[in-house]
């Protein structure tokens, strides 16, 4: 156990005292924050655009009320939409669209919008530019006409259109989460949904970021025939133990610095930027599930990892090997949404007791619908006896791969190394 401990305080030393470790641990929160409340900042920016758009109206009473309809302005008090109509007469359609097009190309507009005559039966309008991604842009336009155009059929049907807009009202749903045992809260789908990839996609990026340090970790030592070295001080498997137990605190670390920064955010820096992570919806358990499947997860997948850094001689092979591994935790990411959909399905209560997906995936289950107690543990006690086996074969191959160099070994020559004593 001491060997053990000394190989572990080592890979500890040397991974937390290098200046990447101290520079994604600083920096990973920010990009996180950025990733988070970047968008919902610069959705908020007025960035002062003006769009002259022409319209060719065939329906005779949308351009009346467009410009009325879409009078926003910038910060500066200038319009953002200015339209200039195209009367289809005095033209034939073709001659219309190319002159409109060359408009266009000479950027004496940013676009048309041609509204057919028949447009309150086809419920269909066009609209020409260079830039039709815009979703914003084309989405005010299509509603704008809507309304144009529903209020022009509710007036021909001769109903009021003011009782017609009481009476369709949108409603809002209030989701309220009950959790046996505790107090009823409200909690959003979409946030609580956020919430849940965030924690599950630290999971994944640090599961997978850590289990290959354990494989280049191994690959470099044995390449250097500094694992030959290392040998004659202790076996081979409390290297590997030590190694990952080594690693797997550091990641450990890495979570403790995280969560007091987060803290700190909760407390100051909401009072600076209106944002709290208090007001994100979880369960204060939730960081228990969270460590306990990071800990569980990581010993899994580097485990397997120290096996492929063992048989590999280059780097090139080491991450064609473990592909497999990558895989394994791409598809709980691929059916996550399924699973928060529909987290007691049978589906995703099998899909969450497989070993390999439950670190992800159990962990999301827990976090949108809290199955029973005996799923939970009983995915983690699948978890550990996995955990234990693959030790236990991996920790058999380690111990011949890692002095074996030149040709990479077979399936069958793997076996072999398994069924030796």
């Amino acid at each position: 156990m001491s060997k053990i401990t000394t190989i572990l305080l080592r890979e500890f030393k040397e991974s937390v005292f290098k200046k990447g470790f101290i520079i994604s641990t600083l920096l990973t929160p920010v990009l996180m924050l950025g990733a988070v409340f970047l968008p919902a900042i610069l959705s908020g920016v007025d960035t002062g655009d003006r769009y002259k758009i022409d319209v060719v109206d065939h329906s005779g009473f949308v351009f009346d009320k467009l410009d009325s309809r879409l009078d926003a302005k910038n910060k500066d008090g200038s319009r953002r939409f200015q339209f200039t109509e195209y009367p289809l007469d005095n033209y034939a359609r073709e001659q219309l669209f190319d002159k409109l097009k060359a408009r266009i190309n000479n950027e004496s507009s940013d676009g048309f919008l041609y509204i057919p005559e028949s447009v309150e039966d086809s419920a269909k309008i066009e609209y020409y530019a260079k830039n039709v991604s815009n979703f914003d842009l084309n989405r005010t336009l299509r509603a704008a006409v809507n309304d144009i155009v529903s209020e022009k059929k509710i007036e021909k049907s001769g109903l009021d259109p003011e009782m017609i807009k009481q009476l369709t009202r949108r409603l809002d749903l209030v989701t309220v989460k009950i959790r046996e045992g505790e107090e009823e809260k409200k909690s959003g789908f979409i946030q609580e949904y956020f919430v849940t990839l965030a924690f599950v996609m630290i999971l994944y990026v640090t599961i997978l970021l850590y289990g290959a340090s354990i494989m280049r970790g191994v690959l470099e030592e044995k390449n250097s025939r500094v694992v030959e070295v290392l040998l004659s001080s202790a076996n081979s498997f409390q290297l590997m133990v030590g190694k990952i137990i080594g690693l797997g605190s550091v990641g450990l670390a890495q979570y403790l610095i995280w969560s007091v920064l987060g803290i700190s955010f909760s407390l100051y820096g909401g009072a600076l930027t209106g944002l709290s992570i208090g007001d994100l919806s979880f369960d204060p358990s939730i960081f228990l599930y969270f460590i306990l499947f990071f800990i569980l997860g990581y010993f899994l997948f580097s485990t397997i990892y120290a096996a492929f850094g063992a048989i590999s001689n280059t780097d090139q092979e080491a991450q064609q090997a473990s592909f497999p591994i990558v895989m394994l935790l791409i598809i709980p990411l691929v059916t996550m949404t399924f699973i928060v959909k529909n987290p007691q399905s049978t589906v995703s209560v099998i899909m969450s007791m497989i070993p390999f997906f439950s670190p992800i995936l159990m962990f999301a289950r827990i976090n949108t619908a809290a199955p029973s107690p005996l799923e939970i543990w009983g995915s983690i006690f699948l978890l550990v006896i996995t955990i234990i086996g693959c030790m236990w074969i991996v920790a058999r191959i380690y111990r011949i791969g890692i002095l074996s160099y030149g040709k990479k070994p077979t399936l069958a020559e793997l076996i072999r190394w398994v069924r030796t004593k």
